[in-house]
């Protein structure tokens, strides 16, 4: 069954808490990040794409009709409220569902349900082609071919961003939302400045990821979507 990635969107904390009880218990759904206001979300949705979002309509400064006017056409939003007389309102920015708080698992499964009818299954979509298991980048005047499972964590300084390796280190000339997306799955952003790859990750404690003879800090910002990815690894 393909994995349904989600967001919640919601400044409640026990409304928020209440949601990802809900999604914890579903194996297929997964939750990439907890946002507290409508602006921590679109900051969040400039570098991650988030399958389904579990968006409360009253927030302040933005509201979530607000923000569901903004997003694309295509995002997949389920609205949550205390208050029923939006419902219609909901509607019209083509919600799948319209979810009451509180919000009872029941309830929530039903809504979840309409979410599946619209997602392919995994034997539907055409298979990935292989990834490359390397890269090129320029690193001063030269081009350096750089296997992805060498490479430690990379730092982003300034307009540069350093590449840790177990050899050494290389300076390039990019921005690291840019060497981002063309890393593959098994590297995790955990801080602004921070990339790590999770095959070298010797120890996890006290906030930080110890790689090498790196102590590298996770912010609070990735910490829920890179512990969802540890956690799919934790026995």
């Amino acid at each position: 069954m393909k994995t349904i990635t989600c967001l919640i969107v919601d400044d409640e904390p026990n409304a928020v808490q209440l949601l990802e009880d809900h999604v914890n218990k579903v194996p297929f759904l997964q939750l990439l990040q907890k946002c507290y206001d409508a602006f921590e979300a679109l900051e969040f949705l400039k570098t991650h794409r988030a399958d389904l979002i579990f968006l409360d309509i009253n927030m302040p400064q933005l509201t979530g009709m607000e923000l569901a006017a903004i997003l694309s056409k295509d995002q997949r939003i389920i609205f949550t409220t205390a208050y029923s007389e939006y419902a219609l309102e909901g509607y019209e920015y083509n919600a799948i569902d319209y979810l009451l708080k509180p919000i009872t698992f029941k309830r929530f499964m039903q809504a979840i349900q309409k979410v599946q009818a619209l997602t392919p299954s995994t034997t539907e979509t055409l298979p990935k082609a292989p990834e490359t298991p390397y890269m090129f980048v320029k690193s001063g005047k030269q081009i350096v071919k750089v296997a992805y499972h060498d490479i430690l964590y990379l730092e982003a300084v300034k307009e540069y961003v350093c590449l840790y390796t177990a050899t050494g280190k290389l300076l390039v000339y990019k921005r690291m939302k840019e060497l981002e997306e063309s890393l593959p799955g098994n590297f995790s952003r955990i801080h602004f400045s921070y990339i790590i790859n999770r095959d070298h990750i010797q120890r996890i404690e006290d906030n930080h990821v110890l790689i090498d003879t790196a102590r590298i800090p996770i912010s609070e910002k990735y910490r829920n979507g890179f512990l969802q990815q540890v956690n799919k690894r934790l026995l």
